[in-house]
């Protein structure tokens, strides 16, 4: 036998070489021939799948479509908000702002005569169309009636109509001598004094004399284009001087101008 210490072939009980006990030899065991192993098919990783790709890509749409939406709604949140606000809106302001800045706010006329009402009108770009009418409630002169009232606005260079009262409407023989005063002015170009005297004249109107002042107080005559009218026809018909005409314009037997008409109707005549 072989001695395990020292590996001396020995007969006995002992190694006479290193005094090591014997050991029996363990027999040898046939090793069981071995099975060749079988070969197992390597598995594909997971993200080499067809399925793993198709739930990728639809998650990606999930994502992808709420990350849109939420987008898309806060787009349309903000963006229209601030763009209806920033834009349209603020558009809309301007062009208001500009257009109230054009808007003239009427006032009462009622306590104000023609000529304030024209000032105010020229001051503010306004235009103001008059016409008269009677009235037995309000004074001739003022206001009865305003198309646009206080308060109410009116784009500049808009138009106001203004009704201004001619006060109580007059009897039939007033409104007759107003007539017969307004033919004496338009047509024989007499001069105020001239017409009252034609109106109350026993060999004239006639008319009373309350009647005739009706009609000179509200006779609307230019007396100085009287005046100058009366001239031209003294100077080309009658080939009159300049002074000869001036004193026929202002004689008590002449034509009764004032001196301030007759000497505008002078200054205008041709030399």
């Amino acid at each position: 036998m072989k001695c395990n210490q020292c590996g001396t072939q020995f007969e006995g009980k002992f190694c006479p070489n290193c005094g090591a006990p014997a050991q029996a030899e363990t027999p040898a065991v046939e090793q069981a021939p071995v099975m060749p192993v079988a070969s197992v098919k390597a598995k594909k990783p997971i993200y080499i799948k067809w399925w793993f790709w198709v739930i990728i890509a639809v998650v990606a749409i999930g994502i992808i479509g709420s990350v849109n939406g939420g987008n898309e709604s806060s787009t349309n949140t903000d963006n229209g908000s601030s763009v209806v606000q920033s834009g349209d809106e603020t558009n809309n302001d301007t062009t208001d702002n500009k257009t109230d800045s054009n808007k003239i706010t009427v006032i009462d006329f009622s306590a104000m005569n023609k000529a304030d009402i024209e000032n105010w009108a020229t001051t503010n770009k306004v235009t103001v169309k008059f016409s008269e009418e009677y009235s037995d409630s309000i004074a001739s002169g003022s206001v009865v009636s305003q198309s646009k009232k206080a308060n109410e606005t009116v784009k500049e260079g808009g138009t106001i109509n203004v009704v201004i009262s001619k006060g109580k409407k007059p009897s039939i023989e007033y409104q007759n001598a107003l007539r017969k005063a307004e033919t004496y002015s338009k047509t024989m170009h007499m001069s105020k004094k001239a017409i009252y005297n034609q109106l109350t004249s026993e060999y004239g109107e006639k008319f009373p004399a309350d009647a005739a002042q009706y009609a000179i107080d509200n006779l609307n005559a230019d007396y100085k284009a009287n005046a100058l009218a009366k001239a031209k026809t003294y100077q080309q018909t009658m080939s009159m001087s300049k002074n000869a005409i001036y004193d026929q314009l202002v004689s008590e037997y002449g034509e009764q101008f004032t001196a301030e008409e007759a000497q505008y109707a002078i200054d205008h005549l041709d030399d």
